[in-house]
């Protein structure tokens, strides 16, 4: 008997019916044969719905979502994630403030004055421009840390005080300690204020603190992560984390600077001998080296030879010059040795199953003041400049006409108009007819095709699309530091461009751009561009732009 093979006709029923037909020792019972008929029609149905409807999203006109091509160009090479976003839907222009008074050093004022970030009762807050600028920070900083092989986590910034205990660190950090108490007893509630006192004095002798820096931490965790049996083929193990560290500094400066909390980038690498030891040593010192020189930050290395309160056998301090003259601190390396394996009796077992000492290293250097630094080094009397992979947008796109609202709200009716995809309901619907677009609306269609082409080549890109004067515009894009600006301002003649009646089909620019329609239709229409770090503007068509962006 011949055997048909229903699979060859709908190659997804394998997943779901496994027989075929005619042969006898099969499963030939009716209802196998109606299930599979069903199955089969379902199929069919489903197929002639797809390929009778054809559906434009709206999504694909409008601002999209992130999406990672994978391209590495030379503006969104450092970005962790996609950061682009349109002025009327930031909070940046609702609140920016450049009215800020002074307070602190003009860094710190700067960043005030752009809002990246807020200064509350002597505590600083990121605002949303400044937590996309430390996110690039850290992302950047983590290109760097894996070239050193170590593994990021997170540890609790709350520790037990009885290892500080042990160490010997606590009377070395008692002033900076800040500790986490029991709740306080009601008022009027005398019984109990002996037991009160005791318990805030039993808490400062063997309660929590909040980290002010994590040596003893980092050493118990690897322990625990091994059962209290570290193998000696387990080392060396390097690990780092970006948190938050609290001291209770008495002298503090009204800047980002120092502050009683601050985030910080501390790694941590353990060795079961010294030659391990000195080359790690030497990889994390190249490796800050190297990160500093990247962002172009004027640095020197300052060797310590003092013991301090890290108990270090050696350390090197990288010190930033400043517009003040001075040089401060931004990283800190110290090589421990076995101090805290000792102190805390933490060990690894060797070949021979016997305990030996831990070398320990420990690697800081403070984010919040990698972000001072960068605004001190680089700002003018315009704002801040920030380095392109650090700048919390790398594009910053105005469109000069007023009237871009009006050809928002046409294209928007154009797109929605596109998305009738019943034949039956477009006959019932004679007067929607298409609205004609005019010489305004060539402007801001291409406007918005240069804001998704950028969004979706990985570049994150600032559209102010609000009713902010020209002028204004032009002064919070150098306040906050935007390294790239593009200026839509289209001639007479340009204007009069034809663009293709279903220009919305190709404003997803997530295809190759050459072979895109607007491309050839924009291709040499002229725009402004001018960067941050040069006074002078350049006129340049949309072809040599995408060239300028290693778009194409």
């Amino acid at each position: 008997m011949r055997s048909w093979n229903i699979f060859c006709v709908v190659p997804s029923l394998q997943r779901c019916v496994p027989w075929r037909f005619g042969h006898p020792e099969e499963p030939t019972h009716l209802v196998h044969m109606m299930f599979c008929s069903l199955v089969l029609l379902l199929h069919i149905a489903n197929y002639l719905r797809v390929v009778q409807t054809v559906h434009i999203e709206k999504g694909a006109f409008l601002p999209l979502a992130p999406f990672n091509r994978g391209r590495a160009n030379r503006v969104g090479m450092y970005a962790s994630n996609n950061h682009s976003c349109m002025g009327s839907e930031s909070i940046f222009n609702k609140i920016c403030n450049d009215t800020e008074k002074k307070n602190g050093d003009k860094a710190s004022e700067l960043l005030q004055r752009a809002n990246y970030i807020k200064d509350v009762n002597g505590l600083y807050n990121l605002l949303p421009l400044g937590y996309k600028s430390i996110e690039k920070l850290i992302h950047f900083l983590n290109i760097h840390l894996k070239r050193v092989n170590s593994h990021g986590l997170f540890m609790s910034i709350l520790q037990a005080k009885k290892w500080w205990n042990i160490s010997d660190r606590s009377k070395l950090y008692s002033d900076e300690f800040l500790y986490v108490y029991k709740q306080k007893q009601q008022k009027g509630d005398m019984s109990k204020v002996n037991e009160t006192v005791m318990t805030k004095k039993k808490m400062e002798d063997d309660g929590l603190i909040l980290s002010p820096t994590c040596e003893e931490q980092a050493i118990c965790l690897i322990n625990q992560v091994y059962n209290e049996n570290i193998p000696a083929k387990s080392l060396p193990l390097l690990i780092h984390q970006f948190n938050y560290k609290f001291r209770n500094e008495k002298r503090l400066e009204k800047t980002l600077f120092k502050s009683k909390e601050f985030l910080m980038k501390d790694g941590y690498s353990f060795h079961s001998n010294d030659i391990c030891l000195n080359e790690t040593y030497d990889s994390y010192k190249e490796c800050y080296g190297k990160i500093f020189s990247d962002l172009k930050l004027p640095f020197k290395v300052t060797k310590k030879r003092k013991m301090d309160k890290m108990n270090a056998l050696e350390s090197h301090e990288f010190q930033v010059l400043c517009r003040d003259g001075k040089y401060k601190e931004a990283a800190h390396i110290f090589k421990l040795g076995d101090y805290y394996s000792k102190k805390l009796g933490i060990k690894y077992l060797n070949k021979r199953n016997e305990k030996n000492n831990i070398l320990m290293g420990s690697y800081g250097i403070g984010i919040y003041r990698l972000l001072y630094f960068l605004v001190d080094s680089f700002y003018d009397d315009d704002g801040i400049r920030l380095p392109e992979q650090i700048a919390p947008f790398s594009v910053y796109l105005i469109q000069t006409n007023q009237r871009s609202k009006y050809s928002a709200t046409k294209v928007a009716k154009i797109v929605k108009m596109a998305q009738v995809t019943d034949a039956v309901e477009a006959m019932d619907a004679p007067n929607m007819a298409t609205p004609p677009l005019n010489s305004n609306d060539v402007e801001y269609v291409l406007t918005l095709w240069l804001y998704n082409t950028f969004k979706n080549s990985n570049v994150d890109i600032y559209y102010d699309d609000t009713d902010l004067h020209l002028s204004r515009k032009l002064k919070n894009c150098d306040l906050i530091g935007v390294p790239n600006r593009i200026i839509i301002n289209l001639n007479s003649e340009q204007r009069k461009i034809k663009i293709p009646p279903d220009f919305y089909n190709y404003m997803d620019t997530r295809n190759a751009i050459l072979s895109n329609k607007l491309y050839m239709t924009f291709r040499d229409v002229t725009v402004e561009y001018k960067s941050r770090f040069s006074p002078e503007k350049k006129i340049m068509t949309i072809h040599q732009l995408f060239r300028q962006f290693g778009l194409i």
